[in-house]
């Protein structure tokens, strides 16, 4: 092969595997997609030149919105998990109603019917929300889950909406219904924290590390993982026990000793939270992510820890959010963080209030799902 011969085809390559560039000019985004090689009936090379097209800002956010919002599952090996089966699915719930509709006790109650209705139509719901909700900036361990979330937090407002136009004694009613003996309670006793403050003792000190501590740290480590910020976590923190010692006259269980709000929870358990979910956050965002396909694993046990890692994100990045380019980027960023904290506060402080007006036990199973799904609605925001 001659020099000339070599030289061409270099040429050819460089522009078959040439990357995509993309210039930011103003307020305009320029994509100068792939060069494409191709070939005459001649079996002479024909190169196309660069395509450039022209984005705005506008454009260029509405692309970045549709990628988040959509995100492709990349390098899959198992077409069966990510295939629609639409039509599979029709049948069996086709195939569970007809069960209901001939096999199903006719002699129940009128409660129990509209029970099971309800349950009926959420579960119709979140079937629906499956199929043709978006999958969203979240991946693992299957889009399915998070377009599941999705048609929860769409039912979850639609009770909201509902409660609106209810009044009080109406919704203690329907929590009766719901459970007699855990919702179907007409006042809530709760433990007392600021007795004898300025006389602590081990024991005294001791009897407040209860249930409560464990959460204040599981709740702080979670919240890390979704703030990803130092300052901001501990700002929170802080201002949240600020935020108590305004509602005390409205929540009398906000009374806390000084000991117990500043050394046991904002130094204590939630640091503590906050330190774990920060080291747990750089460990995943130094990690080199590299994902094999659970058919080339060989041993049982390096599957079994595969399918383990499914449960664990597909990718990790932190995020400053002071950062700021520009003095009038720095307002708006200040404006948003201030919503932030605002909205985060609001909802804590909404959770306790539903207990306090309703009177529901902190133990009981609503208070705790219903953190945990405001937990996972609010993720994939943030």
């Amino acid at each position: 092969m001659s020099d000339s011969e070599e030289s061409e085809l270099s040429e050819v390559e460089q522009t078959r595997f040439a990357p995509r560039k993309t210039s930011i000019s103003g307020t305009d985004c320029i994509l100068e997609s792939e060069g494409q090689l191709g070939y005459t009936t001649d079996g002479e090379t024909k190169r196309h030149t660069p395509r450039r097209k022209l984005m705005n800002r506008r454009e260029l956010e509405k692309a970045h919105f549709d990628m988040i919002n959509e995100r492709i599952v990349d390098d899959v090996t198992m077409d069966q998990f990510y295939k629609p089966h639409s039509i599979t699915l029709l049948v069996i719930f086709i195939a569970f109603l007809i069960y209901k509709a001939a096999f199903g006790k006719t002699d129940n109650s009128s409660e129990k019917n509209f029970y099971d209705g309800f349950l009926g139509s959420g579960a119709l719901f979140l079937l629906i929300s499956a199929l043709t909700f978006p999958n969203g900036p979240f991946i693992r361990p299957h889009p399915i889950l998070w377009r599941v979330i999705f048609g929860l937090s769409v039912i979850y407002v639609i009770i909201l909406q509902f409660a609106l136009f209810q009044n009080y004694s109406d919704l203690k009613k329907i929590l009766t219904w719901l459970d007699p003996e855990g919702l179907g309670q007409k006042t809530l006793a709760e433990k007392e924290y600021a007795t004898e403050c300025w006389n602590p003792s081990w024991e005294k000190v001791w009897s407040h590390v209860d249930f409560f501590a464990f959460s204040h740290f599981t709740g702080w480590m979670m919240k890390t993982l979704l703030l990803r910020h130092w300052v901001l976590c501990w700002f929170i923190s802080i201002i949240w026990e600020f935020t108590e010692l305004m509602f005390i006259d409205l929540l009398p269980n906000f009374a806390e000793c000084w000991w117990d709000s500043l050394i046991l929870d904002v130094l204590l358990c939630n640091g503590v939270g906050i330190y774990v979910g920060m080291k747990l956050c750089e460990f995943l965002q130094m990690r080199q992510f590299h994902w094999e396909s659970i058919r080339n694993i060989k041993s049982r046990r390096g599957k079994m820890k595969r399918f383990a890692l499914q449960f664990t994100p597909a990718s990790w990045s932190g995020y400053d959010w002071f950062y700021s380019k520009s003095f009038s980027n720095s307002i708006r960023r200040t404006l948003l963080l201030t919503f932030l904290v605002s909205f985060w506060l609001i909802a804590e402080l909404n959770t306790f209030f539903i207990k306090h007006i309703f009177a529901i036990d902190t133990q009981h199973p609503v208070v705790f799902w219903r953190i945990i799904l405001i937990a996972v609605i609010a993720a994939p925001t943030l």
